[in-house]
């Protein structure tokens, strides 16, 4: 019995001979005939069939169609039970999948728990690089009180103030620094000497003692998403104690002649209830800062006008403020943080004696202090002349305060070569709403007998929530100074 395949091939030559003259077939016709037939020979009932019909067969052409049919009628059971099969099996999985939706919350409910139990560790601080020169010269000592914004990027930016005025001791010059989001240490912007009796207008390498700073993340005018770090600084117009000499705030980059003076007492609470303060003093100076615009902003003492200060140059408004009340207004439809400067001569910010209960510069080794930088029961803590102070950049690009809340047990020395003393301090840090960003300790044992481990309220100096990694600064430990290094905790 002849192939399809031959009969097939024999009609396709006669076709092609048949139609060379007017309408012959074309290639594409030509594969399209040559491919079904193909596809036919592919069932070799359905080809028996064929070729017996052409050999007048027909009782085997009807047998072999019947059986052709049964193979098709076959296959399509087989598929019919498999579907039915696999439907099933989908209903079963489905059914599943439903209980997702009610298993949803419970999920996010045992995230958070795991999320919250990580952060309630309380974790070990282990210093990573010395940042200073250890030294047993008072002259080099270091201040334990920071300005600090910890970045989400997990880097820090800080201002460390004098420990002393009227020197140049390199080691103890106002300064301020970024340090590194992996611990290994810093990179300092810029530095200054502090002293009483040279005003520098625009200073290179001399900082006018009477005035106060911070470090701070500010947008462009042009373009306020385009944000950088840059040094803000509030000082005299001229060398002088007197208050009355107050000049105002200017962004370093920006040079002294960018100088605002905001309008005197004319201020407003940001959404936390920290006041800006207009006061005119050299130590105390607090400047609202705008989360959308990320610069700050104040009232002009000549014109009433509001004037944004970016890090590159300054935008008068045409907004004019006449009065606290409109201030306020102003400021409760926006999105601003106050932001405490911090004062230049700071050697230690003041925490409370646990003995006493009373407030006082933590300056003493063998003291256990306790307290709070941030805000608290409606009681601010930050910056100024007294207090370090602590904000976070989120995510969001919202500057805004960080609770830094410390707690230290400090074991005194008695007679020399007889009993160290020891000491460990305790941090919290705790955003505005209440969230706990971290717990870190830090312990340290003085390396000769009869000495103090050193000042251990504020050991830890600053501590970024974000890469937990930050400073450890002990002060002064068995006659030496310069103890500042970088720090990780794990």
């Amino acid at each position: 019995m002849a192939s399809i395949q031959t009969a097939v091939q024999v009609m396709v030559d006669k076709l092609v001979a048949d139609m060379q003259g007017e309408q012959p077939l074309s290639a594409e016709e030509q594969a399209l005939v040559s491919n079904a037939i193909t596809k036919l020979a592919d069932n070799e009932k359905l080809e028996q069939a064929v070729v017996a019909v052409a050999e007048s067969h027909i009782d085997e052409a009807t047998t072999a169609l019947q059986q052709a049919a049964q193979v098709g009628q076959t296959s399509l059971q087989q598929a019919a039970q498999t579907l039915n099969d696999n439907g099933t099996t989908l209903e079963g999985k489905a059914a599943k999948l439903d209980r997702l939706d009610t298993m949803a919350p419970s999920l996010a409910r045992v995230e958070a728990l795991q999320g919250r139990a990580f952060t309630n560790q309380i974790r070990p601080v282990f210093g990573v690089n010395s940042i200073e020169t250890h030294s047993t010269s008072a002259n080099l000592a270091r201040s334990t009180s920071v300005f600090a914004v910890y970045d989400h990027s997990g880097e820090t930016y800080l201002v460390r103030p004098s420990y002393t005025n009227g020197n140049s001791q390199e080691q103890s010059r106002l300064e301020y620094l970024k340090l590194l989001a992996d611990g290994s240490g810093k990179s300092t912007t810029h530095s200054s000497f502090v002293y009483s009796n040279a005003f520098a207008q625009n200073p290179t390498s001399t900082t006018y003692l009477y005035g106060v700073s911070a470090y701070l993340p500010l947008g462009s005018k042009d373009n306020p998403a385009d944000i950088e770090y840059d040094i803000v600084y509030s000082t005299q117009d001229s060398q002088s104690t007197n208050v009355a000499n107050y000049g105002g705030v200017y962004v370093r980059s920006q040079g002294f002649t960018s100088m605002s003076k905001p309008k005197q007492n004319l201020n407003a609470r940001d959404q936390y209830g920290v006041p800006s303060i207009t006061s005119h003093s050299y130590f105390d100076v607090a400047v609202l800062y705008d989360n959308q615009k990320h610069c700050l902003v104040m009232v002009d003492e000549s014109t009433s006008l509001l004037i944004e200060k970016y890090r590159d140059g300054n935008v008068i408004t045409t907004t004019a403020i006449a009065n606290e009340a409109e201030l306020q207004a102003y400021v409760d439809a926006g999105d601003f943080t106050t932001v405490q400067f911090i004062y230049h001569y700071l050697r230690h910010p003041h925490g409370i004696r646990r003995l006493t209960g009373q407030e006082a510069q933590m300056s003493s080794a063998a003291v256990s202090y306790y307290g709070y930088f941030g805000i608290f029961n409606d009681t601010v803590k930050m910056g100024g002349n007294k207090y370090s102070a602590h904000y976070r950049f989120t995510e969001d690009l919202k500057l805004e305060p960080v609770n830094f809340i410390y707690a230290n047990n400090t074991q005194a020395a008695t007679t020399a070569n007889t009993t160290s003393g020891t000491g460990e301090v305790m941090v919290a840090l705790e955003s505005m709403s209440g969230e706990l960003l971290g717990m870190y300790s830090y312990r340290s044992n003085p390396e000769s007998a009869g000495y103090d481990a050193g000042i251990m309220s504020t050991a830890i100096g600053c501590m970024n929530p974000y890469s937990h990694t930050g400073l450890i600064n002990e002060h002064y430990t068995y006659n030496y100074y310069g103890l500042g290094r970088t720090c990780r905790a794990f």
